[in-house]
Parts: structure tokens; sequence; C-alpha cells
């Protein structure tokens, strides 16, 4: 696959199918994503790949942690946000309500959802050494990328989940993680269910002249 073969068709996916990834593939995964650029070559990245029984483990110890604390997805800004991506928030939502109600799920299901990672049977825990400030999470940032990309031309389906690092001390317990280490992102890795309403979902985006200036 072409990489802008895969940048266009890509799509996070919110249905996995109950099969396991080959070892052999995530492995090539993982190779292809540690070849991604860091500043100065520090890659102050690791990455903590989760499998198969261990995923619902996981998954159970965040359901719970979410019943106890409620903290769900958000945008995370810490001012009131321009009306230009409140806007973008919404659509996202106008588009996904048709979709979640064909599927039978309520809109708790993002939450829900992400906190068992859509059901993959793989993740990937994506942390950063905490010798770094957050600014340094570009870098993890850039592999994350390479990841999703890799994925794609693996033939394995996607989606990156953030929810769950406002769960970061149970994640790094759960994984014997070093507790200096910040949690940056978790992506869900497997295979889509094609016949999953769900999974029919292409996030929009701006136009070109919304993001990109020239001079």
């Amino acid at each position: 696959m072409q990489i802008s073969e895969a940048i266009q068709s890509r799509r996070s996916c919110r249905v996995f199918m109950d099969q396991p990834v080959p070892q052999e593939t995530l492995e090539r995964l993982m190779s292809l994503t540690c070849r991604a650029p860091s500043a100065i070559n520090l890659q102050p990245w690791q990455f903590t790949v989760v499998r198969g029984a261990e995923v619902a483990r996981l998954g159970k110890k965040l359901t719970r942690a979410y019943s106890e604390r409620g903290i769900s997805c958000g945008p995370d800004n810490t001012q009131p946000l321009p009306e230009v991506y409140m806007e973008r928030q919404k659509e996202l939502g106008r588009l996904m309500a048709p979709l979640m109600e064909k599927a039978g799920v309520d809109r708790n299901f993002i939450n829900t959802g992400s906190l068992v990672f859509y059901g993959a049977p793989a993740v990937v825990v994506a942390t950063l050494d905490g010798a770094f400030p957050p600014e340094r999470a570009i870098d993890a940032g850039f592999a994350l990328g390479w990841l999703l990309m890799a994925a794609a031309d693996l033939g394995l389906a996607t989606c990156p989940i953030g929810l769950v690092c406002s769960y970061a001390d149970i994640i790094k317990d759960f994984l014997n993680i070093d507790s200096t280490r910040r949690v940056v992102l978790t992506v869900a890795v497997g295979f889509a269910d094609p016949d999953s309403p769900l999974n029919r979902m292409r996030s929009p985006r701006a136009s070109m002249e919304q993001v990109v200036r020239w001079y």
C-alpha cells in the first residue's frame, strides 16, 4: 500500500473482530513504528504491547475506575473553546448518532467502548520518559503516526484512544510501567468488524483553506 493510500483510507475502528493478531505481525508493526524520527535521536518513547486475555483484564479495571471517577471523553481544553472547534465536535456527533443507533449503542459507548479498547485483541500503550517535559511527547506522536500508517499497510485496523490516559495510574500499575513515565496514548490494534455500522464512520476534515496558511 502506498503511504498516500494509507493516509486517505484509514479510519478509526470502534468494533474489532475476535481474531488475534499474529505475533510476527505485531513485531513487524512495532519494528516499523520505532523507525520514527525524534529530536537528537533520543527516542524517548517506550511501547507496551498488551495482548489477548490481558487486554480484557485491563479493560475491566479501567471500567471499574470509570464507574468510580466518572472521567469521560472530552477535548481537554484549558480555556473556553473557540466556536470553530465546538462546531467540529458537534458535526462529529451528528454524523455518529445514526450509526450508533443502528449499532444499538447509546452515546456513552464512546466512553465505555474506549475503556475496553472496543474489543481489540491487542493494545499499544505509549509512554514518555519522565525526564522530559510534556512538550517532548511530540516525539512519541511521530512514532504513533508511524504506527497508524504501518498498521494500515499490514492490513490492521486501529483506534487511538486517549481517554484511558486519565486512568494512567491503573495502567502503569497493571502493566508494571515505571511510575515516573507519562502515558501519552493507547492504540487499539486488530481486525475491523466489517458488519458494524460504527466502522462505516469517516470523520470529516476541515478544508485546507481553514487550517493552512501561506506566506
